[in-house]
């Protein structure tokens, strides 16, 4: 069923310190303290838009931007109680946090689910030691899998967030971090390559010329490899690439990193192109074909600016056509 997911963001909120490439008020644009007012307004908005836009299936408040079970318990259960007469009047389904490894304890677990808590989300960020310290996170890859561990026995749904591309990261420690993610069986995952964003531990060193990012066709190849290790293990990556807000796109709030407002179509346009390439190999006394693909998939195969059937002509000779054919499973081609 799909979820319909009304964001509450509380900045910090229950981080114990400041991880290095972290500047939440620029990434959710909120700036406040959320006090229950707030936060009932914010989900009244969100119910008024999605009657609006007919929407169907779970409706789930999401508190995002801390570490909400870092918190004192009264706090969180003051933000809680804020969502409870939805609950209770069953306008919203359930809820969804974002957290930090660290601070899971049976003690909040337990609370958790009598506020009918259906989903938690890990900031992984790396399973390895050395980017996991260089960061600042302040936990090890042994405290994500006992969290998770925990988590996964008393039945909530687990998300997990990744970030390639921090000090200390390569692509070797990329993959091992997927290898060791799909080991402990998210129910999803976000991939985040690593952006230096202004005002943060990473622009810092970033501007003293001890980081250097990603570059954005580098993290576009990257993020490829990733996606395909948790498809074809059956983990469904939910988003890719920062959400382009609208503090987020002004002026110098971005140093550097590979950050595009449309970065997962990026990345799946490359893997359009390999499978498109691929096929095209096994036909090599062939100069021109038509690809016949779903119609959601139609602009990841032509990609930005038609950019694969120009990549395709000028790298393999081969002139192609592509069409959208609704009879085709979403994959197909």
């Amino acid at each position: 069923m799909k979820q319909y997911i009304i964001p509450v963001f509380i900045p910090y909120s229950g981080c114990p310190h400041r991880c290095i490439f972290c500047n939440q008020k620029k990434i959710t644009g909120v700036n406040t303290y959320l006090n229950t007012e707030t936060i009932k307004m914010t989900i009244d908005n969100w119910l008024l838009l999605s009657a609006q836009l007919s929407a169907i299936g779970d409706r789930q408040i999401a508190f995002y931007g801390g570490s909400f079970t870092a918190l004192p318990l009264e706090r969180q259960e003051s933000l809680l109680s804020s969502v409870l007469p939805y609950l209770n009047n069953k306008t919203i389904d359930s809820i969804r946090l974002s957290t930090r490894p660290d601070s899971i304890t049976i003690e909040n677990l337990a609370l958790l689910k009598r506020y009918k808590v259906k989903t938690v989300e890990l900031g992984v960020q790396s399973m390895d030691n050395s980017v996991l310290s260089l960061s600042e996170r302040g936990h090890s890859a042994d405290d994500i899998r006992s969290s998770c561990k925990m988590l996964k026995s008393q039945g909530f749904e687990v998300g997990i967030q990744i970030m390639p591309g921090l000090p200390g990261d390569t692509f070797e420690s990329s993959l091992y971090t997927v290898d060791e993610v799909i080991k402990l069986k998210p129910d999803f995952v976000r991939i985040y390559p690593a952006v230096v964003i202004k005002n943060t531990g990473l622009a810092d060193l970033y501007l003293s010329g001890s980081f250097k990012p990603l570059s954005l066709g580098n993290a576009v190849k990257l993020t490829k490899i990733l996606l395909i290790s948790f498809e074809v293990n059956n983990i469904p990556v939910i988003r890719i690439g920062l959400q382009p807000t609208s503090s987020l796109m002004e002026k110098d709030v971005i140093l550097d990193g590979p950050f595009h407002p449309a970065f997962r179509q990026l990345v799946e346009s490359e893997i359009a192109y390999d499978i498109m390439k691929h096929t095209i190999h096994r036909r090599q006394k062939l100069k021109h074909g038509i690809f016949f693909i779903h119609p959601a998939e139609l602009s990841n195969y032509i990609g930005q600016k038609r950019s694969n059937i120009k990549k395709i002509k000028s790298e393999i000779g081969f002139t192609i056509d592509i069409k959208s054919n609704s009879s085709l499973k979403s994959g197909e081609a």
